[in-house]
């Protein structure tokens, strides 16, 4: 309960500063959001949602954004996650440091240094602002959400844009650097969290802007080191396509990604289509599948997630959400499924949800 009331006030203070700051058009900007649900599983506890229900399930961050010059600006978020009962997140402090980079603009090249959001795929940049998701998170198997994944890089993005506006165009951005991550496993028949430093990271993506308004069509890879000590050590190595349709009654999104690591490799892909049936109410639908080998196993179905919900925007910046999902595979957290032992687990979870962000 102290927590909610923290993250309130410092929530409530930041929504006050900013219209200040936007009023004064001076050097410092301030956003942030909050993306707040209820959810409940049957069937196991997945995701960290228990059968019994959990309100214990949040985003939220503040973004400062201070302009050195026309060119130059340093950003920093700072941000809160709980995901229920989840053990590889359980341990996570109450505040972290998400971005913390100085960015500069040479003309249509652009570079950043520090902690940066990492160029993959439709949503990482923006994986946890509900206001703009259409369900709770993004599609879990592709970009997943605690373990084998990291939103940022410690190191150095550079970009480069051209085009777009009705012509072709491209957007193209390259890292390098290391993160921290959390591999997650089973032993004993009980999820485990295995700490673990990724370093000499590279990569990148380019999206190929259209002429047709709202679609673009992006490919991106990567290769970096998981040291030992970790569940799965060794040079991992990435590659992924995507294509982003925004209309204005329809959205359609799919993306595919293969990962390869010395001792399993994982296929994920999914599809999504929203139908906006007025500017405020917007139905979706979304299926997300992933796929494992694991030798002596050969390519086997890990995990599917079929989702429909249904959105209503209050406002832009306000919105309620309802969303329920059917899961069969291996990512439950109780029962715990082994893999090449114990057949596909098949659990329902429902997520009520509000977001809001300014």
């Amino acid at each position: 309960m102290k927590r909610m009331f923290f993250w309130a006030a410092a929530f409530a203070s930041g929504a006050a500063l900013a219209p200040l700051a936007a009023q004064d058009a001076g050097p410092l900007s301030i956003h942030g959001y909050l993306n707040q649900a209820y959810a409940t599983a049957s069937g196991g506890d997945i995701l960290g949602i228990p059968e019994h229900g959990t309100t214990d399930y949040r985003t939220a961050a503040l973004l400062f954004r201070y302009a050195l010059s026309g060119s130059d600006n340093l950003t920093v978020e700072i941000s809160h996650r709980r995901l229920g009962d989840d053990i590889v997140t359980s341990g996570e402090p109450e505040l972290r440091l998400d971005w913390a980079f100085y960015g500069h603009q040479f003309g249509d090249f652009n570079v950043r240094v520090g902690r940066i959001p990492i160029p993959s795929g439709i949503y990482n940049e923006v994986r946890n602002v509900g206001t703009v998701l259409p369900f709770y998170r993004a599609p879990f198997n592709f970009y997943l959400e605690g373990a084998f994944t990291s939103e940022v890089v410690d190191g150095v993005v550079g970009g480069y844009q051209t085009g777009g506006n009705g012509s072709w165009g491209v957007d193209a951005s390259a890292f390098y650097g290391g993160w921290s991550m959390v591999q997650r496993a089973t032993s004993g028949g009980v999820v485990i969290a295995s700490p673990s430093r990724v370093e000499n990271g590279t990569g990148g993506q380019a999206w190929l802007l259209t002429p047709i308004d709202g679609l673009r069509v992006g490919a991106g890879a990567s290769r970096y080191t998981v040291l030992n000590g970790s569940v799965l050590p060794g040079v991992w190595k990435e590659w992924h396509g995507s294509v982003d349709g925004s209309f204005t009654r329809l959205t359609v999104r799919g993306e595919y990604r293969k990962i390869s690591t010395p001792q399993i490799t994982y296929w994920t892909y999914y599809g999504y289509a929203g139908l906006h049936l007025t500017p405020k109410l917007s139905l979706h639908t979304q299926l997300d599948y992933a796929d494992l080998a694991a030798p002596p196993l050969t390519r086997f179905s890990y995990n599917d997630d079929q989702a429909v919900g249904v959105s209503y925007a209050f406002r832009s910046n306000l919105v309620v959400k309802a969303e329920g999902h059917t899961s069969t595979g291996y990512w439950t957290d109780n029962p715990v499924r082994e893999i090449g032992i114990d057949p596909p687990a098949k659990v329902k979870y429902l997520i009520l949800s509000l977001a809001t962000s300014f």
